[in-house]
């Protein structure tokens, strides 16, 4: 068959069109053209001084923060003073630090780092602290001991001093980390208080009772203690066999290490604890301290032994070092991401912010922000592996478990690696939330495990009717006053209560031994509301490794083929800055508003400087801030 085949039966026909010659068209005048064109140049325009005075304000804060930057010594003492507890997180990044708005204070974990790097430069050639009497985290204690100990390996002496060694009559701690420094100083007069560990508990049910008024609470199970101070007016069984065994294990990890390297005491510590408080002379003649003598007898005495050295807070070495990494850093690339979120304080719905409805000083922290924060992480491709910290006693158990949902999708939709570290407590609705991590990780002393649940209200009736006060109700439902604190709970209001109640044990037991592998007996014979020193916890299976936050780290950096965490970009949240938030804050924009309204500020304090620069700082202006 011809190729031509699908002409046949067709009419073809060839129409050219004729040449026409060319007039020129006149154009249309179009007034929405000419606005259009106007608008887009404009915005052009205002685009370029927007950025442009972003680039200014980025290279002026960099200017300015490097002029203010300390400078390391040829030779130097790092000098630290410890007044308690330090933060683990601060509300400003660092980078918003390195740009010279705001003051990061030195978290925990910025003080390792310094102390690390400390004990390889070779411009350091010594360390003291300066300690005060305070409360001091446990965990926190443990960390900061090993770092000294690491500083002292590389052939580095460490000195301590402090007024007395727990004046409050309770300085085991405080006396657990000077005993990891060559030498313990401290001012005459003062005392050393290493009498051990003591717990104490009011009960309440007693005088509540003389006021007609009565605690209701249910538990699962019978270490789940948390409300027995109002329906008891004693100490359970089950509850002093747990306290007593957090107790004997705490005290063995601070006394094991003190007997360890503190060579002068190793044999006499015991007689010593059982002492409790030593005087000056005492402390000093038993070997507990080394010298008797004043802070400037102390600095004194390194001007001699370390000739050309001057001492360094340890803070303004920390931010020189960040510094000389921010430098680095710009330098050298790509590195790899690691999401840190916090969960710090009582897990609830919502929000985080406000204190705990309990009258306690605990911070809330809302679900949603954590699990948006973890879910934002797991969808960044340049996040390689999240590690959620946990300082938490728990909370509501539906908060909870929105967070440990936020967890499972982001190991099972996104593939991300989720690492628990857990910090002084982990327990209740805080291992909830750590159970299903690919690995978990706790210090010795941690508090985790409570896997339980407890709940129940105050029953004020006794008191309005002591009183005569006299409640009427109105409701529709035959269980529809349960949670009212002006009646007890009827007989089938407290049924369905503690049907909640064994719902939620359920889901607890489920989730961890769903997390941890085990079976649900394996799960229940280590739950029942008992708390776990961390310890405790790797020896019963619930936590994997024992170690801190830089332990985590360093294992993330060795499973990427990195040889330490320094070359890891550590991205704090949910509180640190982005850098949206880093620009917007050059220009003075409140970091409150959305992105839309941040964009349409950012123009106006664009206008507002170039037009009349003190409105900046006039307070009717909330949305701009000089």
């Amino acid at each position: 068959m011809s190729h031509h085949h699908w002409l046949k039966g067709r009419t073809v026909v060839y129409n050219p069109v004729p040449k026409t010659s060319s007039v020129p068209m006149r154009k249309r005048f179009s007034i929405g053209r000419i606005l259009w064109t106007a608008l887009k140049r404009t915005c052009m325009v205002i685009g370029a001084v927007f950025l442009f005075s972003a680039l200014i304000g980025v290279l002026s804060a960099l200017q300015s923060g490097k002029e203010s930057v300390p400078q390391i010594p040829k030779q130097v003492i790092l000098g630290l003073h410890l007044e308690g507890a330090v933060p683990e997180e601060s509300g400003t990044s660092e980078y918003m630090e390195l740009l010279g708005l705001g003051d990061r204070g030195l978290t925990f974990y910025a003080m390792l780092d310094a102390l690390e790097q400390g004990a390889n430069d070779p411009r350091v050639k010594a360390l003291v602290f300066r300690v005060s009497d305070a409360g001091y985290n446990i965990t926190q204690l443990q960390e900061l001991r090993e770092a000294v100990m690491h500083f002292r390996t590389l052939g580095k002496k460490a000195y301590i001093y402090s007024e007395s060694y727990g004046g409050s009559g309770y300085g085991l701690g405080l006396y657990y980390l000077a005993s990891a420094f060559d030498e313990i100083w401290m001012q005459p007069v003062g005392v050393v208080a290493v009498g051990g560990i003591n717990s104490e508990k009011p009960f309440f049910k007693d005088v509540m009772e003389k006021y007609g008024v009565e605690a209701q609470f249910f538990q699962r199970k019978e270490y789940k203690n948390a409300m027995e101070h109002l329906t008891s007016s004693k100490m359970s069984a089950a509850s002093r066999e747990e306290t007593q065994g957090v107790i004997d294990t705490l005290s063995g990890q601070l006394v094991g290490p003190i007997k360890a390297d503190r060579s002068k005491v190793s044999k006499s510590f015991d007689a010593l604890l059982d002492l409790g408080m030593h005087t000056d002379r005492a402390a000093l003649e038993s070997g507990l301290i080394d010298r008797m003598d004043y802070e400037d007898v102390l600095d004194a005495h390194l001007k001699e032994v370390y000739l050309s050295s001057k001492i360094m807070s340890l803070d303004n070495y920390s931010k020189a070092l960040a510094h000389e990494k921010f430098d680095a850093d710009l330098l050298g690339g790509k590195k790899t991401s690691v999401a840190v979120v916090h969960v710090d304080g009582m897990i609830v719905s919502g929000s985080s912010g406000g204190r705990s409805p309990y009258g306690l000083e605990e911070q809330l922290v809302g679900a949603d922000d954590i699990a948006d924060a973890i879910i934002r992480a797991a969808r960044d491709k340049k996040i390689k592996a999240i590690v959620v910290r946990v300082n938490s006693p728990g909370g509501v158990p539906s908060a909870s478990e929105t967070i440990a949902r936020a967890i499972a999708w982001a190991q099972e939709s996104k593939k991300k690696p989720v690492y628990v570290s857990m910090g002084s407590m982990a327990a209740s609705g805080g291992y909830w939330i750590s159970a299903g991590a690919t690995k978990i990780y706790a210090m010795d002393a941690t508090l985790t495990g409570s896997i339980g649940v407890v709940g129940g209200k105050i029953n004020l009736q006794g008191l309005w009717n002591k009183y005569d006060v006299h409640w009427e109700s109105v409701s529709y439902g035959k269980n529809s006053g349960m949670m009212s604190m002006n009646t007890p709970f009827s007989a089938s209001e407290q049924k369905q209560f503690e049907l909640t109640l064994d719902n939620v044990y359920d889901h607890f037991i489920d989730r961890v031994a769903t997390g941890r592998k085990m079976t649900k007996e394996q799960a229940e014979a280590v739950a029942k509301g008992h708390v776990w020193t961390g310890q405790e916890a790797k020896e019963k299976g619930l936590v994997d490794e024992i170690g801190g936050l830089n332990d985590v780290l360093d294992q993330i950096a060795l499973d990427h083929g990195l040889a330490s965490r320094a070359q890891l970009r550590v991205i704090h949240s949910p509180s640190e800055d982005d850098p949206f938030e880093m620009l917007f804050s050059l220009l003075g924009v409140s970091s409150d508003l959305s992105l839309p309204q941040k964009v349409g500020a950012a123009l106006s304090t664009v206008r507002v400087i170039h037009s009349s620069p003190r409105l900046v700082l006039d307070p009717s202006l909330p949305d701009l801030r000089g």
